[in-house]
């Protein structure tokens, strides 16, 4: 086989997620506070539980690009990983460069020892043929991935029992390729910031294809699967064993079968059935088949099977057709089997009898890329691990507890590094908006205050939230008549500058500047006007932020940036009443 370089096609659109970053050239601004800015008094938590205050405990820290890492596991175990990550990585970024917006650091915990996984692990029931030994999570702002090193192997009661008639594969036990865990994540990762979300198929197929990528020192292999008559190698070796065993030979004992590998799809769908199309593809996310199926579950494996025929298969005629199909799913389109007859010229029953042919004589053409003769690829990475601080270790576990929906056991972990005398500004933010969720707004506003004085956390969903506390306050007592005052529309605008500078962008910042200026005497600098334009654009379906931005200019005597705003506004408008409102402001902009 000769690898090609992967070409770019319809279906490549929800990896290459548009970045939405306006490059304006202006100075940034810290969002430090003014030297006069109260001492602040934190609050207390009284332990009453001696749950909440476990002993603590000892992981290891490390940075790479993206990623914060936590992991009790070996140091020896953790180096190796993530420099094949960091390698994996690289040479995805070859074969699939995904320009990625803005975010903050992903967390990455190696749980080695003590059932660490176990806080993480899912609530709940699984599929009977699949298990689980890593996790993705997210919400808007931040992410998650947790991977179980502790465990090699884990039970899985699948249908497959006594398929081998030889006895050397144990199916009721499958082993864990971490490696490989970790990349499937990885994709999820990737795939995370787009919008709308790809379907829960089409994430699998993809991450099953992506822990499958070959890596090698002078070649990239995408796509390539396995011979449907090989065996792993342990089960190779249990088998020649029991067959001498079966010999005259006293000595020799016949062994159990060792653990099931987790095989691709033309092994492991061989001998079952499919799952009905229909049934298939409507599959949604946060199903139990879509957590994590480590083992040979038929939906995985056959989402494999479908995107890898698709992709790669039958001398490419489906490609267009998929890529087609994906399109319009994106559009909005509801995913019925007339718009599959449509893309594919296909019905659902003569797509299974496809897909079956393809599992059993699986034709296709690997992708791929080779390094220039005489060269080879370097992917090498430093990696620097030393021991966490508690308040690492309490920030970057409740972080992820709290995107596992276990809020409390998440208060916990912010908690007990605090109660010890902790003060990074980072676990003071955390647990500054675990309070604020909590609606204990005063003891959120110490946390948050502490959080930006005096060096800020990088942390800006904190820095907002402050502001809007600092805000109901002034606009409560406001210091100039029925306006704010100077200084108090300042100290709002200042944590509001700095959450504009840390990633995620989030468009309520934009919003709330708009509406301190507009509530104040304070007129903003033309810097400080470019950053509304900044927001506009980042946002352009947020229509009420083009049009208070529009009313700040207006306010403020800046008339050609009012107009440009309104021109803007109103092409981004998504009904009559937003351009009659857009309309009547021009209006008054031209009025004596």
């Amino acid at each position: 086989m000769n690898p090609s370089v992967v070409p770019s096609s319809a279906y490549c659109r929800w990896l290459a997620v548009p970045i939405l970053w306006i490059a304006l050239g202006l100075p940034r601004l810290g969002g430090q506070p003014a030297p006069s800015d109260p001492v602040v008094e934190l609050p207390q938590f009284l332990v009453t539980d001696t749950r909440e205050l476990p002993p603590p405990e000892s992981w290891r820290y490390a940075q790479i690009p993206g990623f914060e890492i936590l992991s009790n596991a070996s140091e020896r175990e953790s180096l190796r990983l993530i420099r094949d990550f960091e390698a994996f990585r690289q040479a995805l970024n070859l074969i699939w460069p995904v320009p990625q917006r803005p975010q903050r650091p992903t967390l990455l915990i190696l749980c080695g020892r003590r059932n660490a996984y176990d806080a993480f692990a899912p609530d709940g029931p699984r599929p009977p043929d699949s298990a689980s030994a890593s996790r993705f999570l997210r919400n808007p702002e931040h992410s998650a991935i947790i991977l179980d090193l502790q465990s090699k192997v884990l039970d899985v009661l699948g249908d497959d029992v006594g398929a081998d008639p030889t006895g050397a594969t144990d199916f009721s036990q499958i082993s864990v390729d971490h490696n490989k865990q970790l990349y499937r994540e990885y994709l999820f990762h990737l795939l995370g910031t787009a919008s709308p979300r790809p379907p829960a198929w089409f994430e699998e197929g993809l991450a099953q294809l992506v822990m499958g990528m070959k890596v090698e020192k002078t070649r990239i292999i995408f796509g390539q699967i396995e011979e449907s008559n090989s065996v792993s190698a342990s089960a190779g070796a249990v088998a020649a064993v029991n067959s001498a065993a079966g010999s005259d030979d006293p000595d020799l004992t016949p062994q159990p079968g060792a653990p099931a590998e987790d095989r691709d799809f033309n092994v492991a769908l061989f001998r079952r059935a499919l799952v009905p199309m229909p049934v298939f593809l409507s599959v949604k996310h946060g199903a139990p088949e879509t957590q994590n199926p480590l083992g040979n579950n038929r939906w995985a494996k056959q989402a494999y099977a479908f995107v890898h025929m698709c992709l790669y298969g039958r001398g490419g005629r489906h490609q267009q057709a998929f890529g087609n199909y994906l399109m319009r799913l994106s559009r909005g389109e509801e995913a019925t089997e007339q718009l599959f007859k449509e893309c594919f010229k296909l019905d659902y029953k003569t797509m299974e009898l496809e897909l079956r042919s393809y599992i059993q004589f699986t034709d296709y053409q690997a992708r791929g890329i080779r390094a220039t003769k005489g060269q080879s690829f370097d992917f090498v990475t430093q990696v620097d691990f030393r021991e966490a601080t508690q308040a690492e270790v309490g920030r970057i576990k409740g972080e992820a507890l709290l995107l596992a929906n276990k809020a409390e056991a998440a208060r916990r972990e912010f908690v007990a590094p605090y109660a010890r005398g902790e003060r990074d500004p980072e676990l003071l933010a955390s647990l500054g908006l675990v309070e604020r969720a909590a609606g204990n707004d005063e003891r959120a506003r110490k946390l948050l205050e502490a959080a930006f004085v005096p060096t800020p956390a990088t942390r800006g969903r904190a820095h907002f939230e402050l502001a809007r506390l600092r805000f109901a306050a002034a606009a409560a007592n406001p210091g100039a008549g029925d306006k704010l005052s100077p200084a108090q529309a300042e100290a709002i605008l200042a944590p509001l500058l700095a959450a504009r500078t840390q990633p995620p962008a989030i468009a309520a910042v934009y919003e709330t500047m708009a509406d301190v200026w507009l509530a104040s005497g304070l007129k903003p600098t033309r810097e400080q006007v470019a950053y509304l334009f900044e927001g506009a654009r980042q946002f352009p379906r947020r229509n009420p932020l083009a049009y208070k931005a529009a009313m700040v200019c207006a306010a403020s005597g800046y008339t050609d940036e009012a107009k440009a705003l309104i021109e803007y506004g109103k092409g981004h408008a998504t009904n009559a009443e937003q351009v009659r409102q857009f309309d009547a402001l021009q209006a008054s902009l031209t009025t004596p």
